[in-house]
């Protein structure tokens, strides 16, 4: 998968942003995560929701967790390479990733036009919330 990654700073917390999917990688070569990583020293964790398939592709989602607080949201999979697909999905992640960080919990409905892409993401949100005791 390729994406333009940029970093944010507000009140302190970093977040990371990511942007522009091209691909979905290729389930052989690239498994999904199914893990949470260990805390840091500073308490920030990671936690992979499912990757859940539909036929328009694989979408997976990863929140990053600081002190009990979504601090970032990631598309790990989102969709197919084709045309269509990166262009809902590219429209339709940031939606759910300012949804997500705004009300702090997976549940924030679909992103019109996205109507693949919506149920697939929520679902993989809401293993990665339930993973983060969220």
């Amino acid at each position: 998968m390729r994406a333009a990654r940029f970093v944010v700073l507000t009140g302190g917390c970093a977040a990371v942003i990511t942007a522009g999917f091209v691909a979905a990688p290729d389930p052989i070569s690239a498994p999904p995560s199914t893990s949470a990583s260990p805390p840091s020293s500073d308490g920030v964790r990671t936690f992979d929701g499912p990757s859940v398939r539909n036929v328009r592709g694989a979408y997976q989602a990863r929140i990053t967790v600081d002190a009990g607080v979504v601090v970032a949201v990631e598309a790990l999979q989102a969709g197919t390479a084709a045309a269509d697909s990166v262009r809902v999905n590219t429209m339709a992640i940031p939606v759910f990733r300012e949804r997500v960080l705004a009300a702090q919990t997976w549940d924030v409905g679909p992103v019109s036009g996205a109507s693949y892409t919506s149920p697939a993401f929520l679902e993989s949100l809401q293993g990665a919330f339930e993973k983060a005791g969220l």
